[in-house]
């Protein structure tokens, strides 16, 4: 009779390391291939997200001082004296420097951000408006503000207009609402002020920001356009994950309830911004310098604007990068020594608007 037999000691334990040699085999492809997406997907995520921040910085900043048919320059207003950020839509453009932060200097970014209620670290001070948001800027870096007709609304023309009244009527109400900003312009001037009420479109004193007069500066007639207008600030706060992300505080054309910014996340992962304006110093409409906020005389002026800002991919995508430091326009910024890929953006982006 033929014995039954089993695996010997030495044959199962070839059996047993053979076995591990396999499996060591399939954890190691499978761990490359993890990291291997991890790495593409990172870099994937933090290229859309440079390129998303600087398509919506670079959109408003050529827009900038569009206000219905003329330009900043030429803009009056019957609005209450309130905020200059909201309402200083004589200006296309407006930036706040910070502190330390020029070309040369420069800093280190936080492994944890805070937003920087301290307007001392801002040259010349920074807008209540921003320092008292439900989430301000972080400190070192630059804000841009851009003012203009509200993207994408519909122009309206005067159809009946008197000198010294409190209204006027439009061909269609368009994108108007009560309570709205607006511009009334014949393409040479024009004027801001809040609309009280629609057809006819009043301008009436009181409200917030209100109207301190019912009677505009300027004699309009029909044909003249009508068009909502919006203020936008753009800067670094803290993101819904606890990292740096580009913001926008946006006055949304006076229809924010109570008035006011509301601030809203627009890109996660967003860690840093520097900002410089070209100046045409020898009136040959060229620009000649860039400078930083501080040192632009009339941000209507300003022909040019470069924006640098550091992306960076979320954890787990790159090996620890020891703390590498990355140059925006000048300034030297060192990123923490984590697993995040990081790259540079940045745009030169033109002011079409800005001059009269």
């Amino acid at each position: 009779m033929n014995r039954v037999r089993g695996f010997s000691l030495v044959e199962l334990m070839v059996a047993i390391t053979l076995a591990l040699i396999v499996t060591a085999g399939v954890i190691s492809v499978f761990v490359g291939s993890r990291s291997a997406f991890e790495a593409t997907s990172g870099t994937a995520a933090l290229t859309d997200g440079g390129r998303f921040a600087l398509n919506f910085i670079s959109n408003s900043v050529r827009g900038a001082g569009y206000m219905a048919c003329t330009t900043a320059p030429n803009m009056q207003g019957i609005l209450n004296a309130g905020s200059p950020l909201a309402y200083g839509f004589n200006e296309a453009l407006q930036g706040f420097e910070a502190v330390g932060t020029g070309p040369g200097p420069g800093y280190g970014v936080a492994l944890v951000p805070v937003g920087d209620t301290s307007t001392g670290d801002w040259v010349g001070g920074l807008d209540p408006a921003l320092t008292t948001s439900t989430n301000p800027p972080v400190q070192n870096n630059d804000v841009l503000v851009a003012r203009s007709t509200l993207p994408n609304a519909q122009t309206v023309y005067v159809s009946t207009i008197l000198d010294g009244a409190s209204s006027f009527t439009v061909n269609a109400p368009g994108s108007l609402a009560v309570g709205q900003l607006a511009v009334i312009s014949d393409c040479t001037k024009g004027v801001v002020f809040q609309i009280s009420g629609l057809n006819p479109v009043t301008h009436n004193a009181g409200g917030f920001p209100g109207n301190s007069t019912a009677i505009f500066p300027l004699s309009f007639a029909p044909g003249s356009q009508v068009t909502p207008v919006d203020t936008v600030v753009y800067y670094i706060g803290v993101g819904a994950d606890g990292d740096g992300a580009l913001f926008a505080l946006d006055l949304n054309a006076g229809l924010n309830p109570g008035g006011g910014f509301i601030a809203s996340e627009l890109v996660p992962d967003i860690e840093a911004m520097q900002i410089l304006y070209g100046l045409d110093t020898t009136k040959t409409q060229q620009v000649t310098e860039y400078v930083t906020a501080n040192l632009v005389p009339d941000f209507n002026t300003v022909m040019s604007v470069k924006v640098a800002l550091l992306a960076a991919s979320a954890p787990g995508s790159a090996h620890p990068t020891g703390g590498k430091t990355y140059n925006l326009l000048g300034t030297l910024v060192t990123a923490p020594n984590d697993t995040r890929a990081r790259q540079v953006f940045e745009e030169t982006i033109a002011v079409r608007n800005a001059l009269p």
